[in-house]
Parts: structure tokens; C-alpha cells; sequence
């Protein structure tokens, strides 16, 4: 096994240069599978290269570049401000607002 990085996570980390992206879009963009794409997106968070935004209404996480201000909205989202909400207005409604915010990014 290389130590370098391969060849999707140097496209992944140029697809991300355009803007944070979903993780099927960006295994299209790569051109390459699904599962080969999230495994170099594990690889490069624990690298701290991207960073998970969170989740996208139908299309799984939301990765960016750090440093960018995807990231930094995506703090806005705490874990106090989401236990809050969950007693107020239960658990669905926390999970639904979350990745509706997650979306507007």
C-alpha cells in the first residue's frame, strides 16, 4: 500500500477547491465508485484534509475543505443547541432542522 495520497483523494481534494460536496457527487465527479470515495473521505478527515459538514437532505454527508466557511457555519449547530431542541420539539424535528440546515450551506 502507498503512503501518498491516490488517485481519489487528489480528486477529491480538487473537486472540494470548488465548494463543499456530497459524497455521490463527488465519486461522479472523481470517477469513481461510491464506497471508494467514502473510504478515501474517512482517510483524508482522520488526515484533518477534509472536514464532514454533515448530512445533506437525501444524499448522505457533506464534506469540505477546512478552513472554509462551510465549516464555520456548520458550528452553528451545536451539540447544547440540539439537545435543547430535542426536548423542546422532540427528536425528529431536531434531525429534520439539522440537515435542513446542513442543505442551505
Amino acid at each position: 500500500m502507498s503512503r501518498g495520497p491516490g488517485r481519489v483523494m487528489r480528486g477529491v481534494l480538487d473537486a472540494l477547491e470548488a465548494g463543499p460536496l456530497s459524497a455521490p457527487l463527488l465519486a461522479q465527479t472523481v470517477g469513481a465508485s461510491e464506497g471508494s470515495t467514502r473510504r478515501a473521505l474517512r482517510i483524508l478527515q482522520d488526515r484533518r484534509a477534509v472536514v464532514c459538514l454533515g448530512f445533506e437532505m437525501g444524499s448522505g454527508q457533506r464534506w469540505a475543505l477546512p478552513g472554509t466557511a462551510a465549516e464555520d457555519l456548520a458550528h452553528l449547530w451545536t451539540s447544547e443547541r440540539a439537545a435543547r431542541l430535542t426536548r423542546v420539539m422532540g427528536p425528529r424535528f431536531t434531525q429534520w432542522m439539522r440537515r435542513a440546515l446542513v442543505a442551505a450551506l
